[in-house]
This record gives C-alpha cells, structure tokens and sequence, in this order.
C-alpha cells in the first residue's frame, strides 16, 4: 500500500495525491498527449478512501474506454479520449444535463501535457460554461407529473421507514426540477447536493439547508418539494397523458 496518510481531518496531502497520479500516467499512458486529474483528489478534498478520477487524452484514432484499476493501494478511474470522442460525450452529456468527463477536464489539474492540454481545458471549461439543453415543455411536465406523485406519497406516509425512501426521492426529483429551470448542471448521488450547493437560488440553499439538518422532518421537505412544483408550473396528476395517443 502506498496511500499517504490522512491528517486529523481525514483529508490527504493533495501534492503526495498528485505525485501518485503522475507516476501511474507516466508507467501506464506514456503515449498520452495530456492527462487531467479530477475528481476530490483535484478539489484537495480528498481522504483515504477516495478514488482517482484522471481522463487521458490521445489522438484521434486510439480507443475510447473507461477502466478502473488499483495503483500503489489507490483505486484509479482512468478515462480514454480522443478529440472526437470527447466531441460526442459532451454533446450526450448536454443532452443528460449530467457532466461527467467534460466537468472532470474543465475542473481538474494537468499532469502531464505536450503542448495540448491547455486548449483541451478550455475546450471543457466552454462546455460547462455553455450549460444543460433546456427542459422542454413535456419534459417539464413529466417531471412535474413525476415530483407531485411523490409529494403525495410522502405527505400521506405513516411509515418511517418508507419516509426513509420517499424523502430522498422528493429530494432528488425536486432538486432536478429545480435545477434545470434554472439551467443549471445535474448530478446522481453525492452530486445532486453538490450541485445544490453551487446554486444561490433561494430554495436551493433552502433544501441543502434542509438535506444538512439534523432534524430532516419529511414534512417540511413537502413543502419545499410545493414551492418547487409552483414554480415550475404547479402540481400535475389529473389530466396528465403520458405516451402517444
């Protein structure tokens, strides 16, 4: 094992991350143009249990692939691109409003660069800049549709433990819904709260703040769950139809 040590915190030395990072670039992607450390490792929030996240970039022409692998004791997600394969990942990207690779280089740190790495970045960093496609109107519905369902639900739950589930789902489908209105980026998992966070729209903060607290009573996750909904064009079940007629 090769991990250095995490601090009292539980974060690790992000310059010992980055050493650990170049080396596996340089002994299993030497023909790599340029190469961009994501992730918390990046962020210099990372601790001992977290992952490498680094997108390799080649010339088109080379594969395109994903690999997780495990490099002096740290589990390291290496992503392969090409100019051309990056091209269409950030238009799917775009069309899931969901970044992965193009927030990974728009955000991380070079390692290694032989002279593209930098236009590369900006290339990124234009795409996150650039934003979501925006909801059209059935997709608005839909999740409007989708979002009072849940609300209902959780209003009318007398179950602990299905309030467990129903509040992270109203969490998530609000959140989204909330989000998108407002052309901001989506996340899955710990990147829904992330996203909330970089987001200063009132209700934003407001369900973070929400996600945060000790207490999280279900029900007042109902009622920012009903703001959401009314901005957004206000509870859907009645009258909503759902395929082609």
């Amino acid at each position: 094992m090769d991990i250095p040590l995490a601090d009292d915190s539980g974060y690790v030395d992000q310059e010992s991350i980055c050493n650990v990072a170049q080396a596996f670039v340089e002994e299993n992607h030497p023909e790599a143009c340029a190469s961009i450390l994501g992730g918390s490792a990046a962020a210099g929030t990372a601790t001992s249990t977290s992952d490498l996240d680094i997108a390799l970039l080649y010339p088109n022409g080379h594969s395109n692939y994903a690999q997780t692998t495990r490099y002096r004791g740290w589990l390291v997600e290496t992503f392969v691109h090409t100019p051309a394969s990056l091209q269409f990942w950030y238009r799917k990207e775009a069309q899931d409003r969901r970044p992965v690779i193009a927030a990974l280089c728009a955000s991380g740190l070079l390692l290694t660069d032989d002279g593209s790495g930098a236009a590369w970045q900006a290339g990124a960093q234009a795409e996150i800049a650039r934003g979501p496609e925006p909801l059209t109107d059935q997709e608005r519905d839909s999740r409007r549709y989708n979002l009072s369902a849940l609300v209902d639900d959780l209003e009318g739950s007398e179950s602990a433990a299905e309030d467990f589930i129903l509040t992270a789902e109203v969490l998530r489908e609000a959140a989204d819904l909330l989000l998108l209105e407002n052309g901001n980026w989506l996340g899955a998992g710990k990147w829904v709260i992330r996203r909330l966070a970089q987001s200063d729209h009132d209700l934003a903060v407001r369900l973070l703040a929400w996600a945060r607290g000790p207490k999280r009573d279900p029900q007042d996750l109902v009622v920012l769950a009903k703001e959401v909904l009314g901005m957004s064009g206000g509870y859907l079940q009645e009258g909503f139809v759902r395929g082609a007629l």
